[in-house]
């Protein structure tokens, strides 16, 4: 990315027909009625708690386990948005990946919009004008990230986080929750 990105547009390697366009957003102050959107279906889009997100990649490999599931239809959530929410989590509790992860009533909040398949940017036009708050570029998420929630969530131990990026060590963990 360079700098003063604001969104990324890329493509799934395994999947060349997604794409998938994320966008970041600062003091944004409609939580409840982002989410009523999405539970609607008025938004078509994964919105995520951009404390939660230590890098881009990290929601790039949930979308990537989301598409896929989704294609051989065995997701573990009823949308592919909502899988995607639950593959950032490390645990398997679908409700406790949504308070983590998604959109919360807070007064202000930092969230990160991801869109499937929308090269033309009209579904990121239409949620940018339900979203009260400043779009801002994509590389402000190192500043956003929480660091330490991250941390306690992820039971990441002091000798782990120093052999390795946070972001390593949490797509690591997130790549083999269902493993076992």
């Amino acid at each position: 990315m360079s700098a003063g990105t604001m969104e990324l547009n890329t493509t799934l390697d395994l999947y060349p027909d997604t794409t998938v366009t994320m966008a970041l957003f600062s003091q944004v102050t409609n939580g409840a009625e982002i989410r009523r959107k999405i539970t609607d279906g008025t938004i078509a889009a994964a919105v995520i708690n951009a404390q939660m997100i230590c890098d881009p990649f990290q929601v790039l490999v949930a979308v990537n386990k989301a598409v896929h599931l989704d294609k051989l239809d065995r997701k573990k959530t009823k949308t592919v948005f909502g899988e995607i929410l639950f593959n950032l989590s490390p645990g398997n509790n679908i409700l406790a990946a949504y308070q983590k992860f998604g959109v919360q009533d807070a007064k202000s909040q930092d969230l990160l919009l991801v869109l499937l398949n929308d090269p033309q940017g009209q579904q990121l036009e239409q949620v940018y004008s339900i979203i009260q708050g400043t779009r801002i570029p994509l590389e402000s998420l190192r500043d956003i990230v929480d660091e330490q929630k991250i941390i306690k969530l992820f039971k990441i131990p002091d000798a782990e986080r120093k052999v390795g990026r946070l972001v390593d060590v949490v797509v690591c963990r997130m790549a083999t929750k269902d493993a076992g």
